[in-house]
């Protein structure tokens, strides 16, 4: 039974450190798709001035964001499901 709530208590925090990781990378993510958001905006202001020298540069930003945002929810997803998944680790230690 103690090795049990061992391997239990190791996955958990395991799965802690995952999900600290998980929140580093999307603090990383969203301060990086700010600054882009930022670029963009710099960007689309000076555009009136220089608007066909700089559309293939906006639009390859706005992949860059779009790509970013993507990471992002997939990063926010997967908190959850380790959220999800600790909850029950959780709940399990504590039968």
């Amino acid at each position: 039974m103690m090795v049990e709530l061992d391997q239990l208590e190791e996955k958990i925090r395991a799965a802690t450190r995952l999900l600290a990781r998980l929140r580093e990378e999307k603090r990383l993510l969203e301060t990086e798709n700010k600054a882009l958001r930022d670029r963009v905006r710099a960007m689309e202001s000076a555009a009136g001035k220089h608007a066909d020298d700089l559309k293939p540069r906006l639009r390859a930003l706005e992949v860059e964001r779009s790509t970013l945002l993507d990471e992002r929810r997939a990063v926010a997803r997967r908190v959850e499901e380790m959220l999800a998944k600790l909850d029950v680790l959780s709940k399990a230690v504590h039968a």
